[in-house]
């Protein structure tokens, strides 16, 4: 499962040790996706009070923490390597606050991290929000939430469905195109194919395929759609698959021959080099957990070679995120 690894760009100077005893290289394991929170440092409507959309979908979060530190990170891993993490905003009322309080956070910690940060690109102030996130030396990426569902309103991550049409809101993304930031535009799998069509008008941007291009519905006809409009992506050299937030497809429960199957197929088609995996944690802690989720990301890889599954596990969140190379 190879392929042609897109955009290229240098590392970020963060800590990272390269070699285990006498000088064996290490097998660094990157967590692509992980949210990492202090509710009492940043406000947060989530746990403030009930949001519709955040339960629609991920079901009852009651249970998730009101802060969830590295620590708490470090205890939920323990027992699989983890060498760095690509930490993503979480919704915060205050999305300027937060990447700050995150790029202290890096400065700070012993795990090495890159940053996601939010970005609105219908904003007419989103050069001067770019120019923010792009002067904090761990952000080297944005993301945006467009999930639209045409019939159930609570599944609605925007405010209107025509973003990806809309020229003001593609004349601020094509602002992106003159950072080293890469983005994420976050959809569901009926919208691909506009996703698609953005991700061809602009080539000089890096887009992160997220939460396995989103299916929605697993039926048959459905799977079709999302294939063909993968296989699309997949066509663009400009794209990168993320692999995450797995019980927000296939519910907190999910079944793991079903998602091992779904994973194997996207994986296929964008090559272990330009696939990249990630827990979600904490909010895998409301389904089965770390290792759960871990375990059937190594049946996904079970059959490729060790360079491949090297690649999967960190070297494509490595180069496109601009992790430390070890």
């Amino acid at each position: 499962m190879t392929g042609t690894h897109p955009l290229s760009i240098p590392a970020v100077r963060i800590p990272c040790e390269t070699a285990g005893p006498r000088g064996s290289i290490r097998l660094v394991t990157i967590d692509a996706h992980v949210h990492l929170y202090d509710s009492s440092a940043i406000g947060y409507g989530v746990f403030a009070h009930r949001d519709p959309t955040f339960e629609a979908l991920l079901g009852d979060y009651s249970a998730l923490p009101r802060s969830y530190s590295v620590a708490d990170y470090r205890l939920a891993t323990a027992g699989r390597k983890i060498d760095g993490i690509v930490w993503h905003e979480f919704i915060s009322d205050d999305p300027e606050a937060e990447i700050r309080w995150a790029q202290d956070l890096a400065d700070t910690s012993d795990l090495p991290m890159a940053l996601v940060g939010l970005a609105d690109f219908a904003d007419p102030l989103v050069e001067a929000r770019l120019e923010l996130l792009e002067a904090l030396p761990n952000v080297t990426a944005v993301r945006q939430h467009l999930g639209w569902d045409p019939v159930d309103p609570v599944r609605r991550m925007t405010s209107r469905p025509d973003h990806m049409t809309d020229p003001v809101w593609d004349a601020g993304l094509a602002r992106l195109g003159r950072t080293d930031l890469r983005c994420a535009l976050e959809v569901f799998a009926p919208q691909l194919a506009e996703l698609t069509a953005v991700v061809r008008r602009h080539p000089d941007i890096g887009f992160t395929i997220a939460v396995l291009g989103w299916p929605t519905a697993l039926d048959p006809d459905s799977r079709s759609r999302w294939r063909a409009d993968m296989a699309a992506l997949a066509r663009c050299g400009n794209t990168v698959l993320s692999i995450s937030a797995v019980e927000c497809i296939f519910g907190p429960a999910w079944d793991e021959d079903t998602a091992v199957d779904w994973i194997t197929e996207a994986v296929g088609l964008f090559g272990t080099d330009r696939s990249m995996f990630g827990s979600h944690l904490p909010i895998d802690g409301l389904s089965y957990g770390f290792h759960r989720l871990y375990q059937a990301y190594d049946r996904v890889l079970a059959g490729c070679s060790p360079s491949e599954r090297d690649a999967a596990y960190h070297g494509t969140a490595q180069r496109w995120y601009r992790m430390p190379v070890c």
